[in-house]
């Protein structure tokens, strides 16, 4: 077993069958099935189920992806530990982000990245905040902009912004609250459109409703942001969403707003790193560039959102 069969296997799994790895490995089929025999014979265990679909691992098997995924980014850190501070970012950077902070941050950075640091190549991947928390766990990325995560056992974790949750609608719509505010109880008998209870916000809403000892019974619940507001123009409900996200139709008129009150409805946005592991220089670099991206959206006003002047960002380089 070396090195070229871990990863080979590594990219197999992530795959999802060995086909569509062949294709991005630029490998052959045959080839990649054989080595994966190989590494079966060698430790005496099947490692993945072949199905009509693809392939899944087997307990096995997801036991050696964990050690893979070690051994290769140790592999791939080595470089930049013996060159230490004078190595120039180079390499691959995995960046999960959810899709709402990728809208914002995504093409920026990528931009950003290519102009300082042209052998660095950025990959983003999308989900929710969930899923992307899961991703850098078991370290299908470097890095991840998080949604109110607190306290995450083995991932450090950096606040950088807090941003507020609205309660809005068209200016028709019936009901409409008085004032600039409303209180989360008053929010929650009205006819709401919010997503399903896997999403990140949705839980951050049941979890401030379960505070005053109240319930949510949404009319309406779709994870996608865009067709909550789809809805909520035409009429079908208020919905709850960050500013930033509703920021376009404010200005149009579209939409008023009102905060949400007793509690406050706010999430924090953090950057995540898997603690202990030493991050390569080209993580390091990106994770900077990412952070100093995500500020300056801040501090001129294209993000609506309240900058966390106390954490000062120092990336662990081991």
């Amino acid at each position: 077993m070396d090195i070229r069969q871990l990863r080979y296997f590594i990219g197999i799994v992530e795959a999802g069958s060995v086909s569509r790895a062949a294709r991005l490995l630029h490998v052959a089929q045959p080839a990649l099935s054989q080595h994966v025999l190989a590494i079966e014979a060698d430790l005496g265990v099947t490692l993945l189920h072949r199905t009509a679909r693809g392939v899944i691992p087997t307990e096995a098997g997801l036991r050696l992806l964990d050690h893979a995924r070690a051994i290769c980014a140790q592999v791939a850190s080595l470089p930049d530990q013996v060159r230490g501070g004078a190595a120039i970012p180079s390499g691959e950077v995995r960046f999960g982000m959810p899709g709402t902070i990728s809208e914002q941050l995504g093409v920026k950075l990528i931009e950003a990245a290519a102009h300082r640091y042209p052998k660095v190549r950025i990959r983003i991947v999308e989900a929710m905040s969930g899923y992307v928390l899961n991703w850098l766990r078991d370290g299908s990325v470097d890095l991840a902009m998080l949604y109110n995560v607190e306290d995450e056992k083995g991932l450090t974790l950096h606040h950088a912004l807090t941003e507020d949750i609205q309660f809005f609608g068209i200016p028709t719509m019936k009901k409409l609250p008085r004032g600039e505010s409303i209180g989360l109880g008053a929010a929650l008998n009205l006819k709401l459109i919010v997503p399903g209870p896997a999403h990140g916000l949705r839980n951050l809403i049941d979890r401030a409703a379960k505070s005053i000892h109240k319930t949510l019974d949404p009319a309406i619940e779709i994870d996608s942001y865009r067709q909550i507001k789809q809805l909520a123009a035409r009429g079908a409900g208020f919905g709850m969403l960050p500013t930033m996200a509703i920021e376009q139709e404010l200005r149009s008129g579209t939409f008023r707003s009102w905060r949400v009150e007793r509690p406050a409805l706010m999430r924090r946005i953090h950057l995540g790193y898997q603690a202990g592991k030493p991050l390569s220089t080209a993580s390091r670099a990106v994770g900077q560039l990412a952070w100093t991206s995500l500020e300056a959206l801040v501090r001129n006003g294209g993000w609506r959102a309240t900058w966390n002047d106390a954490e000062v960002l120092q990336l662990y380089n081991g």
